[in-house]
C-alpha cells in the first residue's frame, strides 16, 4: 500500500511542477486543427475490511486499480464528429477470488462512435432547430445517472452498442434523445468486446427529454425500456425470469429564486413483466440543499432515496424496483453496499471548499430496507444479504469522509474513508460486524 500511494503522489508532484501547457502543446499543437487527442491515467488503491460483516473470517482486501484511456476526436466539419476511446483496465496485488470482470478489461475499445448533426434538417413549423444521429459504442448518461450512467467509478465502467437520435427545439428550450441498443458485453480481460455481438442479452430503449425554459429550473421526462431478450435475471425472492419492464419518470432540479436553497426531485413508476410476474415498482428521490455565505462555500443538504421492495413473493407481482444501468456509487454510500432497490436511505451531507483547489465532504447515511421481507441489494444489483423471517429493517448507518485536491488542470488526488455501523437487519440475518473502506485515487488528464 505504501509503495502504491508513494508512487502516485510522486507522479502528481512531477506533473504539478511541469511547465504549464506542456501537455497541450505536445499532443495537440502537432495535430491538425480538426483532431484532438486526450489521455487519462488513473490509479486507485482500495482497502476493504469485513465487507461480509464477519470479522472472524480473514477477508480483508487491499488492491491496486490501474486505468489508462486514450481519446481521439476527429471533427473535419461542424456537422461530423468521430470519437474513439481505447481503455486498458487492470488490477494488481489483489487477493480477490472469482470473477474480476468489474476490475479488468485489457486493451479494449471502450467507445467508437460517429455523430452527424445539422441545422439543415430543421422544421420551422415544429420548432425543430437541429437534428443529429450518433451510432456506435457509446456512453449513455442521463439526469443524475441514477438509472442510466457511465459508471466511471468502476475500473471498467459501462457502455452501450446503440444508436441515438437527438432533436433540439431551441425556441421551446427543449431537447429530446431517442435511443436504442444493447449493453456492451463484458468478456474476459484478454478478449476483445466485439461491437454489436448481442451476447449481453440486455437491451435498452426509450427517450429522454430535457426542458430548460424556466430560469433556474431543469425538467426532465423519460420513458425507458429494458428487455433481457431471453436471459434470466434474478430479483431475489420474487423469482428469476426474463425481464421486460418499462420505467416512466420525471426529474426536477433547480434553485429557489433570490435564495440560497437548491432542490432536486425525481420519481418513476415501473411496469411490465418479470418472468411470470407482473412488475409494479416505484422510486422517489428528494434533495434539499442550502449554500452558506462564507468564503469556504459550505453547503448542507438532506437527501431521501426510496425504492420499493417486495413484501409478498406469492402475490404474482414483482415490486422490487429495477435499478437499470446506473452510476450508483455517488448516492447511497461510498462502500457500494446499497443500490436503488428495496431501500429507504436518509442522507445528511456537509461540504466545503477551504481553497479553490481543496474540497472536503462528509456524509451520513441512515439505511433502512423498504420491507425486511425482501433482500439487501448491493450497488451491482446483486443480493448483499438475503432476508429471513422476523428480520428488522435497519441495515445500518454509514459515514463517508472524502477530500479532493486539484493540483492543476492536469492532476488531482481523491482520498476517502467510510465506516458502516451494522444495524438490526444484519444482526437478525447473520454476522453483523462493522465494515471499513479506504481508498486513495490519483488522476492525470492531459
Amino acid at each position: 500500500m505504501k509503495t502504491a500511494i508513494l508512487g502516485s503522489v510522486l507522479l502528481l508532484i512531477m506533473l504539478s511542477i511541469a511547465r504549464p501547457g506542456y501537455s497541450d502543446e505536445w499532443f495537440n499543437k502537432r495535430l491538425p486543427q480538426w483532431a484532438k487527442l486526450d489521455v487519462e491515467l488513473r490509479h486507485r488503491y482500495e482497502y476493504m475490511s469485513d465487507f461480509d460483516f464477519n470479522n472472524t473470517i480473514d477477508d480483508d482486501k487491499g488492491f491496486n486499480l490501474y486505468r489508462a484511456r486514450f481519446n481521439l476526436t476527429l471533427q473535419p466539419a461542424d456537422e461530423i464528429k468521430f470519437f474513439s476511446q481505447f481503455q486498458d483496465a487492470r488490477i494488481a496485488n489483489d487477493s480477490i477470488s472469482g470473477s474480476k470482470s468489474s476490475y479488468e478489461n485489457w486493451n479494449d475499445l471502450r467507445q467508437l462512435w460517429l455523430q452527424i448533426k445539422s441545422d439543415k434538417l430543421a422544421i420551422d413549423n415544429l420548432g425543430l432547430s437541429e437534428a443529429g444521429f450518433t451510432f456506435g459504442r457509446q456512453e449513455l448518461s442521463y439526469g443524475a445517472q441514477r438509472l442510466i450512467g457511465g459508471f466511471n467509478w468502476s475500473n471498467v465502467a459501462q457502455t452501450f452498442d446503440a444508436g441515438k437520435v437527438t432533436l433540439r427545439f431551441e425556441k421551446h428550450h427543449l431537447s429530446v434523445d431517442i435511443f436504442g441498443g444493447g449493453k456492451t458485453p463484458a468478456k474476459s480481460p484478454r478478449e476483445f468486446d466485439d461491437l454489436y455481438d448481442g451476447s449481453s442479452n440486455d437491451l435498452l430503449g426509450g427517450y429522454y427529454a430535457v426542458f430548460t425554459g424556466t430560469e433556474g429550473l431543469t425538467v426532465d421526462q423519460y420513458v425507458l425500456s429494458r428487455n433481457t431478450d431471453g436471459k434470466t435475471v434474478s430479483f431475489g425472492h420474487a423469482g428469476d425470469g426474463e425481464v421486460e419492464d418499462y420505467t416512466i419518470g420525471a426529474r426536477l432540479k433547480g434553485k429557489v429564486p433570490a435564495a440560497r436553497f437548491d432542490y432536486e426531485a425525481e420519481m418513476a413508476e415501473q411496469v411490465g413483466n418479470s418472468g411470470a410476474l407482473n412488475v409494479n415498482a416505484q422510486m422517489f428521490i428528494g434533495i434539499i440543499g442550502y449554500s452558506f455565505d462564507h468564503p469556504w462555500k459550505p453547503r448542507a443538504a438532506f437527501e431521501f432515496n426510496y425504492a420499493s421492495g417486495d413484501s409478498d413473493k406469492s402475490d404474482g407481482d414483482r415490486r422490487t424496483f429495477d435499478n437499470l444501468y446506473p452510476t450508483n456509487h455517488p448516492f447511497y454510500g461510498y462502500m457500494d453496499l446499497v443500490s436503488l432497490q428495496n431501500i429507504n436511505n436518509y442522507r445528511f451531507q456537509l461540504s466545503a471548499k477551504p481553497t479553490d483547489k481543496l474540497k472536503l465532504q462528509s456524509d451520513l447515511h441512515l439505511i433502512y430496507l423498504d420491507t425486511p421481507k425482501d433482500n439487501l441489494y448491493a450497488a451491482g444489483r446483486t443480493i448483499k444479504r438475503a432476508t429471513t423471517a422476523g428480520a428488522g429493517s435497519h441495515v445500518g448507518n454509514e459515514i463517508d469522509l472524502t477530500g479532493t485536491y486539484k493540483f492543476n488542470k492536469y492532476a488531482d488526488i481523491l482520498a476517502g474513508y467510510s465506516h458502516l455501523f451494522a444495524g438490526d437487519f444484519l444482526k437478525d440475518t447473520g454476522s453483523a460486524d462493522d465494515a471499513d473502506y479506504g481508498y486513495v485515487q490519483t488522476t492525470l488528464s492531459f
